[in-house]
C-alpha cells in the first residue's frame, strides 16, 4: 500500500512512502533566540575577564608559529612595551598587520626590525663606473687554480702589488682537478691566511731565504734571455711598496670543485690543437661555477686574472677600468731566450673578426671549435699581440670580438645580463672567446688595449729543453776546459818558481 504526501500546493504528491514510522521534521530552535544566548554568554565572560585584568591589556598574538617564522628576529618583549590601547597583531602569509590606536609607532619598530635582518640592494649603484677606486665600486677577483702550488708565492706577490684599495676586492678562488700529490690548496691555505694576517710578504721573504727566488720563469731559463727583461723581474717586488701592500682585502673565498680535466698541465699537453675544444669547454664550466657562486649584488667589476703571470703593473685594474668599457683585456707576451728572439706574444684569443673567420665558421659543423692560432683554422684575423708597438700609447684601444682569459676585466652587469664561458660551441667557439662573441651579440662593448702589456712566464716547450740542454752541456765542456787550463797554469808556476 502506498501512501501520498501533499506538496506546497496542497496537491497530493504520487511519491512513495516506503516506511509507516514516517514522522515530521521536529522544530527547529529559532535563529535569533540562539544568537541573544550568545551575545548574554560573550557579554559575560568580557565583564569577567575586565574585572580580573585590573586595567593591564595584553597584546595578543594570532598564528604566533607562523609569526615565528617569517620574523624571527622581531624583540617580543619590545613590542610588549606599550600599553596604551589594545594592540592585536594578526599574522599571515603576507606577514605583519598591527590593529590599534599605536599601529603607526608600532609599525616603525617592525621596521626597524626587519630592516636590521633583511638586505636590499639597488643593482643601480653597482652598475660600474671609470673611477671605481674614488667612487667605492667592489671589485670580485676569480682566480682559477690546477696544480697550482710553484707559481703561488708569485701569485700573491701581484696580488699585494695591486694599488686598487684592498678593502674594495674580494677574491675568490677555484682549486680544480689537481693531481694526486699536488699540494695547491694546502699552499693556499697558507699564503692566504698569512694574507689576511698582513704577515705574508714576511712569509714569502723567509721562504725566498730557504729555497731562493720564488719568481715564475727558473733562473736556468732566465740566463738565456734579454739583459733587460732579467732586469724588470728583479726589480719588479723591489721596495717601497705602495702603503696598502700588506692590507687586508675585503673577504677571501677558496673552492674545491673538480670537473672532470685530464688534460696534463705541461706546455705541449695544454696547447695541442686536437685538446683545445674540450679543455676549452670544461674551463668554461669552471669559470661559470666559480662566477655563479662568487659574484655579490655589491660587485660593481669582475677580475679574471691567471695565477701564472710575471709581470704586471700594480696599477691594472685602475688602468683597465679607466675606459669604462664592458669587457676589456690588455695585450698578453712572453719573454723568450735571445737564441728564439727574446719575446713572443702569447694570447692569440683576443682578436678582431675578419671576413676568412665568418666564411669558416660557416663550413664547419655547428659543433666545431675554431681553435685561433693553429694552422689548421686559418681565420686571418688581426690579433692584439700582433699590433702591438713596445714604444706605442698604452691608452690606445680598440673594439675587440674574440677575448683572451689571462686578465679580463668586466662589469658585473654583463654578467648578470646572462652573458657567460660557453661550455658548449657558440658561434664556433667556447670558452673567453665565445665570451667576447657573446657580449658582443648582446650589445656590450669589448676592448683590448694593444700597447699595454703584461707579460705571462716562459714554459719552455720540448723543443726548447731540449736546445737548453744542448746550450748547457757547451758550458759544461768549456768550463771543464777552462778548469784543465787553470791547473796546467798553475803547474807552470810552480815549476818556475
Amino acid at each position: 500500500m502506498f501512501r501520498g504526501i501533499r506538496d506546497t500546493q496542497g496537491k497530493k504528491s504520487d511519491l512513495p512512502i516506503t516506511s509507516s514510522n514516517f514522522k515530521p521534521k521536529a522544530q527547529s530552535v529559532p535563529r535569533r533566540q540562539i544568537l541573544k544566548y550568545a551575545c548574554y554568554i560573550i557579554g559575560a565572560f568580557l565583564f569577567i575577564y575586565l574585572l580580573s585584568s585590573k586595567g593591564n591589556i595584553s597584546i595578543k598574538y594570532s598564528d604566533e608559529e607562523n609569526f615565528t617564522y617569517r620574523f624571527k628576529n622581531i624583540d617580543y618583549e619590545k613590542l610588549k612595551k606599550y600599553d596604551d590601547g589594545v594592540e592585536q597583531f594578526l599574522v599571515d602569509k603576507d606577514g605583519v598587520k598591527l590593529q590599534g590606536s599605536t599601529e603607526r609607532v608600532i609599525q616603525k619598530d617592525i621596521d626597524e626590525l626587519y630592516h636590521s635582518t633583511v638586505d636590499y640592494y639597488d643593482l643601480s649603484d653597482a652598475e660600474g663606473s671609470s673611477n671605481g677606486a674614488i667612487d667605492g665600486d667592489y671589485i670580485l677577483l676569480l682566480i682559477p687554480l690546477r696544480n697550482a702550488e710553484p707559481v703561488l708565492p708569485l701569485m700573491f706577490k701581484h696580488i699585494m702589488n695591486l694599488t686598487y684599495p684592498h678593502s674594495l676586492i674580494d677574491i675568490a678562488f677555484l682549486v680544480s682537478d689537481c693531481s694526486k700529490d699536488d699540494r695547491t690548496l694546502e699552499s693556499l691555505f697558507d699564503l692566504s691566511v698569512a694574507l689576511q694576517n698582513g704577515n705574508l710578504s714576511d712569509l714569502l721573504k723567509a721562504q725566498e731565504s730557504i729555497k731562493g727566488d720564488l719568481s715564475g720563469t727558473s733562473d736556468l731559463h732566465l740566463g738565456y734571455m734579454d739583459p733587460d727583461y732579467i732586469e724588470k723581474v728583479d726589480k719588479a717586488f723591489n721596495p717601497p711598496f705602495h702603503k696598502d701592500y700588506n692590507e687586508p682585502f675585503n673577504s677571501v673565498q677558496i673552492f674545491k670543485k673538480d670537473f672532470g680535466q685530464i688534460i696534463g698541465q705541461g706546455f705541449t699537453d695544454r696547447h695541442d690543437v686536437k685538446v683545445q675544444g674540450i679543455r676549452r669547454k670544461l674551463m668554461g664550466k669552471a669559470r661559470n661555477w666559480l662566477t655563479s657562486n662568487a659574484l655579490k649584488p655589491y660587485h660593481s667589476w669582475v677580475y679574471w686574472r691567471d695565477a701564472d703571470i710575471e709581470l704586471m703593473p700594480g696599477s691594472i685594474i685602475q688602468d683597465l677600468m679607466k675606459f669604462n668599457y664592458d669587457v676589456i683585456v690588455p695585450n698578453v707576451w712572453r719573454p723568450l731566450p735571445e737564441f728564439l728572439g727574446n719575446e713572443q706574444a702569447y694570447d692569440l684569443n683576443s682578436w678582431i673578426e675578419s671576413d676568412q673567420g665568418l666564411e669558416l665558421a660557416r663550413n664547419l659543423q655547428e659543433d666545431d671549435v675554431i681553435v685561433e692560432g693553429y694552422a689548421e683554422y686559418p681565420t686571418w684575423r688581426v690579433h692584439l699581440g700582433y699590433i702591438r708597438n713596445p714604444n706605442g700609447d698604452p691608452n690606445e684601444i680598440v673594439d675587440m670580438d674574440g677575448v683572451g682569459g689571462v686578465s679580463i676585466l668586466a662589469k658585473a652587469k654583463v654578467f648578470r645580463r646572462g652573458v657567460h664561458f660557453p661550455a658548449f660551441t657558440f658561434q664556433n667557439h667556447a670558452e673567453t672567446e665565445a665570451f667576447g662573441k657573446m657580449a658582443k651579440t648582446m650589445g656590450f662593448r669589448v676592448g683590448g688595449l694593444p700597447h699595454y702589456t703584461v707579460w705571462h712566464i716562459y714554459e719552455p716547450s720540448e723543443d726548447d729543453l731540449q736546445e737548453i740542454a744542448r746550450k748547457e752541456r757547451k758550458k759544461r765542456r768549456q768550463n771543464e776546459g777552462k778548469e784543465d787550463l787553470s791547473e796546467q797554469t798553475k803547474k807552470k808556476l810552480q815549476q818556475k818558481e
